[in-house]
């Protein structure tokens, strides 16, 4: 029995493997021990180096990630405008 789209569509919609029960309860519990954590951080008592630091660690987990694209390469073309009265 050889899968064509239809019954790859299928089989993919059986999946085997159980949803995650704990995952959104984990996060959440992650997400506010980071919260408390953060906020019992006074920076004013860091140094220079350990706010840089604390701010590359913070980063990675604000700012989005941005995909590396490859530029096409646009050819450009001339054309001339010509105004008719």
């Amino acid at each position: 029995m050889g899968f064509n789209s239809e019954t790859a569509s299928e089989a993919g919609k059986k999946s085997r493997r159980g949803k995650a029960k704990y995952s959104s309860e984990l996060r959440e519990k992650l997400s506010d021990l980071t919260n408390d954590l953060i906020d019992t951080i006074d920076v004013s008592s860091l140094s220079q180096s350990e706010r840089i630091a604390l701010l590359r660690i913070l980063a990675t987990y604000t700012i989005p990630r941005l995909k590396h694209e490859q530029l096409e390469q646009v050819e450009t073309k001339q054309f001339e405008v010509h105004i008719i009265k």
